[in-house]
């Protein structure tokens, strides 16, 4: 099946959605402008036509110019970064388009006027690449005076690609900004203490046992009413944890194909959704039943309510409070079953589309924000490890905090964790608003355990035959 949809999509020209999208762009190319030298004719006693060709003048290159949209998020993308960028281009002109809605994105398509580049995360790029929407770069990164492929980070390869269902390979169709290894724990310290625990080893990945059995310990109430809750995780990844708990098995939570997901006919996959479950109907994480008390379980661990929160490295940079100061540590990503991983489950970075008429220019914008002076500030910021693996010495360890961290960081990025395959076919949400769905009628007690498996499966193969009708006619 696999094999069948692959060949379908290589076929596939172009998707319609509100209207025809446009192929893909030329890239063009400029040869440095030389200048050819006059022929000389031999000495003679008498005059003689000249032989040689002609003086003509070679070719001058025009230069790189127009103006390029940029979608992106104007807290990264500033004001000060497009006028510094406009200053050392005079020719290109930016205008960034603040946001990463993907609604906008398509509706912005569908009437002729993509942005040339697009701020996104790794799950968007085998559908974007399904349905022919994102430019090759490998010839600019090839020619590129910035980047270096060699210096390329390991999470670069969520935008490289043989085909929509063969990621980390091939051609390449973007890189992130930064990333961090995504199921690292942000512990407090005083919380454990407190708790009777003894303090996590920072050198040993806990056990997601381990962590469930520590959370109910760190859980408290008055009454009806949450104090302290032991562990907090983003819900809208919540496929992608399954994905990687499940890779420690060796299996898949798809088909070979990504025609469907599979819940109710696995068991590793059950048994890891019962985990998820538990943790929600026992009340020590958030849930739709136990609302996060700050509305947010990363406000929360700062704020001393949460003890645990599963994020990536760039967390660290915000992590700290005034109510848990001098009680932060970072630990190593937990295991499920011994097998040792820790991927970005974002990859955060851009690409440019197939549609751009600007080409040449947009690729000195990408160049320009992701190697240069933006990515050197976002280095040194701690919001995240730099895509240019030249750029981790510029991660910050100042305080002993930081120290600990980076520790920790450095072997986490040791472990190398291929990246995990997104399904082409659906959406970043579609897996966890189901999740939520049919969590909050199970935590109701409307539907049992095995109900709430079926609904999200029903309802995530509907979308996926959904989205292979769309891309293949």
């Amino acid at each position: 099946m696999a094999e069948k949809l692959l060949k379908k999509i290589s076929r596939r020209d172009v998707l319609k959605l509100s209207g025809t999208f446009l192929g893909g762009a030329l890239l063009a190319s400029c040869a440095p402008a030389t200048e050819a030298p006059a022929p000389v004719a031999e000495p003679t006693e008498k005059p003689v036509e000249p032989t040689a060709a002609p003086v003509t003048e070679a070719p001058v290159a025009e230069p790189i110019s127009g103006h390029v949209v940029v979608m992106h998020n104007l807290a990264e993308f500033t004001e000060d970064h497009v006028a510094a960028f406009q200053e050392a281009n005079p020719g290109i002109t930016v205008e960034v388009v603040d946001g990463m809605d993907p609604t906008r994105f398509f509706a912005m398509y569908a009437a002729g006027s993509p942005p040339d580049i697009y701020r996104l995360q790794a799950p968007s790029i085998p559908g974007l690449l399904a349905r022919k929407l994102l430019l090759d770069l490998t010839p600019y990164f090839e020619a590129s005076q910035l980047i270096d492929i060699a210096d390329l980070a390991p999470a670069n390869d969520y935008y490289k690609a043989e085909s929509p269902l063969e990621i980390g390979t091939g051609k390449i169709y973007g890189m992130c900004k930064d990333f961090s290894p995504d199921c690292t724990i942000f512990a407090n310290k005083a919380h454990f203490e407190k708790a009777g625990l003894p303090i996590p080893d920072d050198t040993k990945a806990m056990t997601f046992t381990e962590i469930v059995d520590a959370a109910k310990q760190l859980t408290t109430f008055d009454g009806e009413r949450m104090l302290q809750y032991g562990y907090g995780y983003e819900t809208a990844w919540i496929d992608r944890f399954w994905m990687n708990m499940l890779a420690e098995t060796g299996a898949s939570l798809y088909a070979a194909g990504y025609e469907k997901i599979n819940l109710t006919e696995s068991e590793d996959a059950k048994a890891i959704v019962q985990w998820f479950y538990d943790l929600a109907a026992e009340k020590v994480s958030p849930s739709p039943k136990n609302p996060s008390p700050a509305g947010w379980f990363g406000t929360d661990f700062v704020g001393a309510t949460a003890s645990m929160a599963q994020y990536g490295f760039w967390f660290s940079a915000m992590a700290i409070g005034d109510a848990n100061k001098d009680a932060v540590m970072m630990l190593p990503g937990p295991t499920w079953a011994g097998e040792r991983r820790d991927p970005t489950v974002t990859a955060t970075g851009a690409i440019m589309t197939s549609a751009t008429q600007v080409p040449d220019a947009a690729w000195k914008v990408f160049e320009y924000y992701h190697a240069g002076q933006p990515s050197i500030e976002r280095a040194g910021s701690g919001w995240g490890v730099p895509a240019l693996k030249s750029q981790w010495s510029m991660i910050p360890q100042g305080t002993d905090f930081q120290k600990q961290a980076y520790k920790v960081l450095q072997g986490e990025l040791e472990l190398n964790t291929s990246p995990l395959q997104f399904n082409p076919f659906i959406g970043e949400t579609v897996v966890s608003n189901a999740w939520n769905l049919y969590l909050d009628q199970a935590l109701s007690g409307t539907i049992t355990f095995d109900d709430m498996l079926a609904g999200i499966e029903k309802d995530t193969n509907t979308a996926i035959k959904e989205g292979i009708d769309r891309i293949i006619p």
